[in-house]
């Protein structure tokens, strides 16, 4: 299957996921987050504040900042370019393109090398850590800028391919993916 083909099929699984699961599925996501060394170690950590359907860090996201760390999400700042910004709650986020959360301006932008740890959404993540995005590059150009053992791939259980994603030359490795039912340590990434 080409990219953009296999892109469709995944968007079509994560579009199937069942709203009334996602609550159970985020707080299992959060339980296996909790129980790796790198994520508790953390001080400075990059998670993302999730589209309808896709991989929910929230619960995930209230822990942290309950215990003090500093947590960034995602901003896009021009067509190309992508930073982390800082959050301090859930609440008091506004709604940007699409009705996805964002924070509000002035920004506190974190330094990629000041993270700790990343946590990485995708459409699509295999067990050698290869991950397929939405296409638009913004996360594979700022992991350019973070060492490969830092980057955690999130994704449902119905996002983890047994078959190897076609990777580019610029696609970006995960170190580490994390499901709702299992933590795989990537032997590529």
């Amino acid at each position: 299957m080409d990219k953009a083909s296999l892109r469709q099929a995944f968007l079509e699984r994560r579009r199937s996921v069942p709203v009334q699961e996602v609550p159970t599925w985020s707080a299992q996501l959060a339980d296996r987050l909790w129980a790796m060394p790198k994520v508790v170690d953390a001080e400075h950590i990059m998670a993302y504040l999730a589209m309808p359907k896709e991989a929910n860090l929230d619960a995930f996201i209230i822990k942290a900042l309950e215990q003090g760390k500093h947590v960034y999400v995602p901003v896009c700042v021009t067509k190309t370019e992508m930073v982390g910004v800082r959050i301090t709650d859930l609440e008091t986020l506004a709604r940007g393109t699409l009705g996805i959360r964002i924070p509000k301006e002035p920004y506190e932008i974190v330094e990629p090398m000041e993270l700790d740890c990343i946590l990485v959404p995708g459409l699509a993540f295999d067990r050698r850590g290869g991950r397929m995005g939405m296409g638009a590059g913004y996360y594979d150009r700022y992991l350019q800028q973070i060492a490969v053992e830092k980057r955690i791939g999130i994704a449902w259980d119905n996002q983890l391919s047994e078959e190897v994603l076609p990777m580019a030359p610029h696609d970006e490795w995960m170190h580490k993916i994390v499901t709702p039912s299992e933590s795989i340590h990537c032997y590529k990434g």
